[in-house]
């Protein structure tokens, strides 16, 4: 379904950009943009008329400006969308545009808003002005379909290890029903203690896997005696928090020795 959205001409900003990309990402709408004066009066045309129009409805007009909730579109367009609490990593960030776009807190040097703002030329009613308009924009939803694509593969896992079994019935073993790099949100010294390594067998590289989980999430430090070196693994990091095997006897063999 096409969507023909207006938004305003000449200095872009983190807001109206992240609106129309959270648009394109979070719903199957074919999006045209059409970018207009401010003064702009007639909106007859568009579905959307965002950060531009001197109106809010939350339904077609996301003017901010006329908006007493701290939020810029950004945020307006999110709660529109409906996922905030789907997805609070990008509720995070659309928090912090909505902060420096109403003048609540000035983003730093290296924040997403400051990142888009480097994006404006000089000559802001140039032809190269509009080319990076839309580069914020593909760097705008490469960033949020990034994030989201991250948060559904957190959603996931949670599924993956609710799937998992112990390991040749040691207690302190798990092994994953497949694998996920995000098992360590949900096996951890805090949420599973007990749970000393997790195993899972790696089908495209023809071996075993272990790692030790650690203590708590953002932290190196494990939650359980570090893997030793042994001549009979291909693999032992020097850390002793990941091992390879070449098959699942070995690492039977291996972990009775270890966990």
């Amino acid at each position: 379904m096409k969507k023909l959205i207006a938004t305003h001409n000449k200095i872009f900003h983190a807001d109206e950009i992240s609106a129309i990309a959270l648009l394109e990402i979070f719903t199957d709408y074919e999006i045209e943009i059409k970018r207009v004066n401010h003064d702009t009066k007639e909106f007859d045309i568009f579905d959307f008329v965002i950060d531009v129009g001197k109106k809010f409805d939350g339904k077609k007009y996301f003017d901010h400006h006329q908006f007493k909730g701290g939020k810029s579109s950004a945020g307006l367009i999110w709660d529109y969308l409906g996922f905030s609490k789907q997805y609070p990593k990008i509720s995070k960030l659309i928090e912090l545009i909505d902060r420096n776009d109403v003048g609540l807190e000035k983003a730093k040097p290296f924040e997403f808003s400051s990142l888009i703002k480097c994006y404006n030329t000089r000559k802001v009613t140039s032809k190269e002005q509009e080319e990076a308009f839309y580069k914020a924009l593909d760097f705008t939803k490469t960033v949020f379909s990034s994030m989201k694509q991250n948060e559904d593969d957190v959603i996931k896992a949670k599924e993956i290890v609710n799937n998992s079994y112990i390991f040749n019935g040691n207690p302190k073993i798990i092994e994953l029903d497949e694998f996920t790099p995000h098992w360590s949100t949900y096996i951890n010294g805090e949420t599973m203690p007990y749970i000393k390594a997790v195993v899972w067998e790696d089908q495209e590289e023809n071996n075993w896997k272990v790692k030790i989980p650690a203590i708590r999430i953002g932290t190196f430090e494990l939650n359980g005696n570090p893997l030793k070196q042994d001549n009979n693994m291909e693999f032992v990091h020097s850390s002793g928090h990941f091992a390879i095997a070449k098959d699942e006897l070995t690492m039977i063999k291996y972990l009775s020795k270890n966990i």
